[in-house]
């Protein structure tokens, strides 16, 4: 008798599983395009967003102008500076130098760097990728990888102990990278990541590209803001949502990384104090990985953002969910972090 009633109340939960209805992608993309557009015609984005699932893609659209001058519109091909989502392809990179038998993310950087101060030997190249080195910061973004370090032997932590949110780190990963590959930061990124996962518009801006978003502090004007001159692996990677969504498929396969190796990109490193970027909402139990901050487990994604004079850029990845939503701007003056969250709600309900 007991057996009889367990299998039927298994087969009644079973049921109710499956009688919940399936969302209808169009009209997801309905509510998505209402919920930006009203936004975009509050004067509170102009850019382009993708939302996916499972491989298929829900939503992709642009919204106001690359160029406002030229009356030229954002589309899924615009191309966009992505800021600090740089950070995750830099990772990327010395993760694959490392496959390669190159390095090692445990070698000091002071094994790579030269004039390197007695005082940052402890300090490994994990510990740049995981915002954990200690190192004194600096904007200096012109100034090469290992300059950046001898002009300044001090150390504020030791190494590994503590989050601290840094450009400089990702820097000297990217001198790295150099020193080891023998090929410039953007011939190693175009050749190892972006040719083979054939994001053909997604670049390091040299300064010389002429057709990326002009970049906006506001709603009003058509005076476009001058870029940051000398980014470097903190921030100067170029891209558009549909590049970004080749980039979200490519870490669910082997197809840079085995999934072992990647693994390392996705696991807390670093606790990052509460109430901190992205805990600011009062969550806490945040970290950050190799690239990435990582969401409490309750919330279930992981994510990161970009902000330069004139762009802002997010990429939210539910990986349970095999979900994704990819936001790229040219004006500052927007939440992407809101209108992302409102979207993962309709996407995913109570499981956001």
């Amino acid at each position: 008798m007991k057996a009889k009633l367990f299998f039927l109340l298994f087969a009644m939960i079973l049921s109710a599983c499956a009688s919940q209805p399936t969302p209808d992608p169009k009209a997801l993309a309905a509510e998505f395009d209402a919920l930006v557009e009203a936004n975009h015609q509050a004067g509170l984005f102009d850019g382009a967003i993708l939302v996916a699932q499972n491989g298929q893609v829900i939503f992709s659209k642009g919204y106001g102008f690359a160029d406002r001058e030229n009356k030229i519109p954002n589309t899924p091909q615009t191309k966009f500076r992505i800021a600090s989502i740089s950070k995750q392809f830099t990772a990327m990179a010395v993760l694959l130098l490392q496959e390669q038998g190159k390095l090692s993310i445990e070698d000091s950087i002071c094994n790579h760097i030269t004039d390197c101060p007695e005082i940052f030997k402890p300090v490994k190249i994990r510990h740049l990728l995981s915002q954990s080195a200690g190192l004194p910061n600096t904007t200096a973004y012109s100034m090469p990888g290992d300059q950046m370090i001898s002009k300044s032997a001090t150390l504020f932590f030791q190494p590994g102990e503590q989050f601290k949110y840094q450009d400089v780190t990702f820097n000297i990963a990217g001198r790295i990278i150099e020193t080891v590959s023998g090929q410039s930061y953007a011939d190693f990124l175009k050749q190892n990541i972006f040719e083979p996962l054939g994001m053909s518009n997604s670049g390091v801006d040299d300064m010389k590209q002429t057709d990326l978003a002009m970049g906006y502090s506001n709603a009003e004007g058509d005076i476009a803001l001058q870029p940051i001159h000398g980014l470097f692996a903190e921030g100067a990677i170029y891209s558009t949502i549909e590049d970004m969504y080749l980039w979200d498929q490519a870490l669910y396969t082997d197809e840079l990384l085995p999934q072992f190796a990647l693994k390392a990109m996705f696991t807390p490193q670093i606790a990052v104090p509460d109430g901190e970027y992205y805990g600011f909402d009062g969550s806490k139990g945040w970290s950050y990985g190799y690239g990435w901050f990582i969401a409490p487990k309750e919330l279930g994604y992981v994510i990161h953002g970009g902000m330069l004079p004139g762009y802002r850029s997010e990429i939210r990845r539910y990986m349970d969910d095999k979900a994704v939503i990819i936001l790229l701007t040219n004006h500052e003056a927007v939440d992407l972090t809101n209108t992302s969250e409102s979207i993962a709600g309709k996407l995913l309900g109570n499981r956001k």
